[in-house]
């Protein structure tokens, strides 16, 4: 499994090299290997933007966001220097603290449990939540048959689930032992299955819902909506700090002045107007 996920990490590298050269030799990129930047689908849209608006004032630098590699792949992939910038969506263990990173915290965003559009549903409980998952609530209010997406036990949004939503875990987890629901590895593919099945419910977050336009609907949670000001007033009670990891000594020129576009007014604004909380 190493040697796979190793390999997967240095083959994303390539993928994202090979177009940067081509369009070098064409005039149509600026010279020189760009900066990948990848890791946690949840970090994949806000990235991809924050990059796309950096590159404009400073035309001289790429950067590639690739697909999805998760956390454990970017935390690999930047340890070996295969990436300048690894996307994590949790806080890291004390093994992986020790590999010497700098974490540069840059966003805090609502986790938010989203369903199908033709759900008429507009909130949910916790304790209506943690039935679903047991399997004892199994239709919506219309009678239609709840269809329950989920992602696995490590996932960062559901692992926020089960540490701020009490009976939550021990639901979760005797589910997935009984093989009750279909299991995602992937965010941009556990999103796409609640948009595409009809009322399907499962978890997001507020800034992938807007930065990749999902046409899927969050619910308020105990009577209170999703936002960024309800999240930091902590009226909202489930959010996820998103974070940049990197080797200090391998960090460019340009990979520096990408951090502090992210840390500015603009590189703020991005973030606000996406549903994200800047970070500190």
């Amino acid at each position: 499994m190493e040697k796979k996920m190793r390999a997967t990490v240095w083959f994303i590298v390539v993928l994202c090299l090979v177009p940067a050269a081509v369009g070098a030799a064409a005039g149509s990129q600026p010279p020189g290997p760009p900066l990948v930047a990848a890791g946690s689908g949840v970090n994949l849209g806000i990235t991809r933007l924050l990059a796309e608006a950096f590159m404009k004032g400073n035309p001289a630098t790429a950067i590639q966001v690739p697909g999805s590699i998760g956390t454990r792949g970017a935390i690999k992939a930047a340890a070996e220097g295969a990436i300048a910038f690894g996307l994590v969506s949790r806080p890291l263990s004390n093994d992986e603290s020790g590999l010497g990173f700098t974490v540069r915290s840059y966003a805090r965003v609502p986790i938010v449990v989203a369903v199908h559009p033709g759900v008429q549903e507009e909130g949910i409980t916790f304790q209506e939540l943690i039935d679903i998952y047991r399997g004892t609530k199994v239709r919506w209010k219309a009678r239609q048959e709840i269809i329950v997406q989920v992602r696995e036990k490590s996932d960062s949004g559901f692992l926020v689930l089960q540490s701020q939503i009490p009976g939550f875990r021990e639901a979760y987890q005797e589910s997935l032992q009984a093989n009750r629901w279909t299991v995602y590895y992937n965010d941009q593919e556990a999103n796409q299955a609640i948009v595409k099945t009809a009322y399907a419910i499962g978890v997001s977050d507020l800034g992938m819902i807007r930065t990749e336009r999902l046409a899927i609907k969050p619910l308020k949670l105990n009577g209170v909506a999703p936002s960024p000001e309800t999240l930091s007033k902590g009226t909202y009670p489930l959010g996820r700090d998103l974070a940049f990891i990197y080797q200090e000594k391998r960090l460019t020129q340009q990979g520096k002045a990408f951090l502090d576009f992210v840390r500015s007014d603009k590189g703020a604004q991005i973030l606000k107007s996406h549903g994200y909380i800047p970070g500190n």
